[in-house]
C-alpha cells in the first residue's frame, strides 16, 4: 500500500514528461515551454552552480522556520498561560496570515533592507500562522484527570506547559510543521523576488528577464522538489518519532 502511493505519483509525473517531450518535439508547444530532457541536460550540466544558489535560499529558509517554530511555541505558552488573550492571538495571526506577503514584501524589503534578515522575517510571517493555530489546538489535547493531577501537585504554569501541554500537543505541532516546512521555500524565494544577490529566486528572476526559458523551469522544478522534500522530512521525522499513528479509540 505504501509503495503504491508514492508509485502512482510517480508515474503519472512521468507520462507527464513523456507527454511534454512528445508535444515539443511535435512542434505544437509554446516557446515557452521547453523539451524536459533539454532542462535535465542543464541541470546536469550546470548542477555545481544551482546548487549553490540552492544553498543561498535554503539558509534562508531553514533560519525562517526554525525561527517561526520557536515564535509559535512561546506564543503557545503565552496562551497557554493566560486562556483568554487565545482568541485575540488567533485573530492576529488570521490577519497576518491573510495579507498577501508577496505585496508587502517589497515594503519591508524598503523598509528594513535587502539583508538576510529581512527574507528571514518574510519567511517566518509566511510560516507562522500554521504551527501557531496547530501548537494552540493542540495544548487543550491533554485529559482532564491528567490537568487535575498538576492541579494537585501545585505545578506552576511552566511545569504544566512543560510536562503536561507541550507533550500533548506534539501530534498536531507536526501538522503545523508540514504545512509550514514548504512554505518556508517560498517564503525564501519571495524574499529573494524583492532585493537579493543569490539564490535560487535570484536565478528565476535573471533567466525570466532574459528570456533564458530552460533555466527558468529547472530553477522551478528545483524549488518544486525542495519544497517536496521539506514536507517528506518532516513527515519521515515524524513517523521515526512515533507519532504518525493516529491513537486507537476504545
Amino acid at each position: 500500500m505504501s509503495k503504491a502511493r508514492w508509485l502512482l505519483p510517480l508515474a503519472v509525473f512521468a507520462a507527464l514528461l513523456a507527454a511534454a517531450e512528445a508535444w515539443v518535439a511535435a512542434g505544437a508547444a509554446p516557446m515557452t515551454l521547453p523539451r524536459p530532457s533539454a532542462v535535465l541536460q542543464l541541470l546536469w550540466r550546470e548542477h555545481a552552480s544551482l546548487l549553490s544558489q540552492l544553498g543561498v535560499t535554503l539558509l534562508t529558509a531553514g533560519y525562517g522556520f526554525a525561527l517561526a517554530g520557536l515564535l509559535a511555541l512561546a506564543v503557545g505558552f503565552a496562551v497557554y498561560a493566560a486562556p483568554r488573550s487565545e482568541g485575540a492571538v488567533l485573530t492576529v495571526g488570521a490577519v497576518l496570515s491573510s495579507v498577501p506577503m508577496i505585496a508587502i514584501a517589497p515594503i519591508l524589503s524598503v523598509w528594513l533592507g535587502l539583508t538576510l534578515g529581512t527574507r528571514v522575517l518574510i519567511t517566518v510571517v509566511i510560516c507562522l500562522f500554521p504551527m501557531l493555530v496547530a501548537i494552540v489546538q493542540g495544548l487543550h489535547e491533554h485529559k482532564a484527570a491528567e490537568q487535575e493531577l498538576f492541579t494537585v501537585l501545585a505545578a506552576s504554569p511552566w511545569q504544566r506547559f512543560r510536562l503536561l501541554a507541550l507533550p500533548s500537543a506534539v501530534p498536531m505541532l507536526f501538522v503545523g510543521m508540514k504545512i509550514s516546512a514548504p512554505l518556508a521555500v517560498l517564503g525564501a524565494l519571495i524574499g529573494e523576488w524583492n532585493g537579493a544577490e543569490t539564490g535560487l529566486g535570484v536565478v528565476m528572476l535573471n533567466a525570466m528577464f532574459g528570456l533564458q526559458v530552460q533555466r527558468l523551469w529547472a530553477a522551478v522544478l528545483i524549488a518544486c522538489a525542495v519544497s517536496s522534500l521539506a514536507y517528506a522530512y518532516i513527515c519521515l521525522v515524524e513517523r521515526v518519532a512515533g507519532y504518525d499513528r493516529a491513537p486507537v479509540s476504545t
